[in-house]
């Protein structure tokens, strides 16, 4: 397949010139950064102390002739717009859709596939309980309107206040955007209807035991659910919060398709080489092997620069 390919930067290139910006860690959203800051028109330079970009979303040789994601092992959550504004496919980015997404052995002989497919859902869990066969479609549909509130959200620039000493058309231009942000999210909340914000912060806020067992009744299915409420942290099903866990899970895509995780061809840290090729073809600057050991500061609020080892 082919695959645009990039050049990292030595320190001594970087070090005699004056950046606009500086990035410390050549992870997948140091490197995400750069490219749209790099796309702004501003000079960028990442500094990652490794030998290998990616951070969390790298590949490596682990044993020698086997190359292994190290860290992340699945995508869903790259926002769609990352992916397009980026053109990440053009820079090698290849998704593979998982299909089934889950096998839960019994100890019976039974076992229990879910995916993609909604009539293999159905004729999987009925083998094990026709009311959940038919509970399952609407768990679904209700988690996948509570993501469209959490995409506005995610896709949306934080309502932040201004930190510093701003101009009054700064203020009022702060204000506005903050103004807009909380009445998009009202009105999309008004539109849900009471019951429907009822259920969706009861399913922030609670164990994600609590809200399994609203839904269904056989422990097979419960528990392949489950583990997607508890993956990646130290809690248990019983834990308050865990149910915004099957949410998450719920919230990604996968070229279009809600809900739909991905392997990455050639590991995770394709991912962070597609990014950091964006960046460079748009102008950033990567450089590894620099270790920033202190930030340079002015007047105890200006950065001027790092020092690296």
């Amino acid at each position: 397949m082919w695959r645009r390919s990039f050049t990292t930067t030595s320190a001594t290139a970087l070090k005699d010139k004056k950046w606009d910006a500086l990035i410390i860690g050549g992870g997948h959203n140091g490197l995400t950064s750069a490219a749209y800051l790099a796309r702004g028109g501003l000079s960028v330079a990442v500094l990652e102390r490794r030998h290998i970009i990616g951070g969390a979303a790298v590949t490596e040789e682990l044993i020698p002739g086997f190359k292994f994601s190290r860290c992340s092992y699945l995508q869903s959550l790259l926002r769609p717009a990352v992916i397009n504004e980026l053109e990440l496919a053009k820079h090698g980015l290849k998704l593979l859709k998982r299909n089934p997404s889950s096998f839960t052995p019994c100890l019976d002989g039974r076992y229990l596939l879910l995916g993609p497919d909604k009539d293999l859902n159905h004729s999987q869990i009925s083998k094990f309980s026709q009311a959940d066969a038919e509970a399952y479609p609407k768990y679904e549909s209700q988690l996948e309107k509570f993501c469209k509130f959490m995409d506005l959200v995610l896709d949306s620039s934080p309502p932040e206040s201004l930190q510093h000493k701003s101009s009054l058309n700064e203020q009022l231009k702060n204000k506005l955007q903050n103004s807009v942000f909380w009445a998009t999210c009202l009105r999309h909340a008004a539109s849900m209807g009471q019951k429907d914000m009822v259920e969706f912060m009861d399913l922030l806020l609670s164990p994600a035991s609590k809200v399994l067992n609203n839904w269904f009744e056989t422990d097979v299915l419960k528990a392949t659910l489950g583990t997607d409420a508890v993956i990646g942290s130290t809690a248990s099903i019983h834990t308050p919060g865990s149910g915004y866990v099957l949410l998450h899970h719920v919230m990604g895509e996968t070229d279009g398709e809600r809900g739909v995780w991905s392997y990455v061809e050639g590991g995770m840290g394709s991912i962070s080489k597609a990014i950091a090729s964006a960046a460079v073809t748009a102008g950033a600057h990567v450089a590894t092997n620099v270790e920033v050991s202190q930030l340079l500061i002015k007047n105890s609020s200006t950065v001027n620069g790092v020092s690296v080892v």
